[in-house]
């Protein structure tokens, strides 16, 4: 649904707490960035589907040592970014 309120440029910053938030996260950006989702063993593309996001940053954002050590609950955080195409 977050996809449908975002205006081309406009960008969609998730910050995640657990390993399976994340995954949910990382695994959506890169099948919204990728272009054509047919299978390999078909010659031409008959999806039809385009591109509608782009990953900002190749791996999450993390929290500093510094900002840990002052709070030790965002030791598990992580921060993932990608604009609207």
């Amino acid at each position: 649904q977050a996809l449908g309120a975002l205006r081309p440029g406009g960008r969609l910053a998730v910050i995640t707490f657990h390993s399976v938030e994340d995954r949910i996260v990382k695994q959506f950006i890169q099948h919204e960035a990728k272009g054509c989702i047919c299978s390999p063993e078909i010659p031409v593309c008959r999806c039809g589907h385009t591109p509608r996001l782009k990953s900002i940053f190749k791996k999450p954002l993390t929290a500093s040592d510094q900002e840990v050590n002052q709070n030790p609950r965002a030791r598990s955080a992580k921060l993932r970014v990608a604009e609207r195409i």
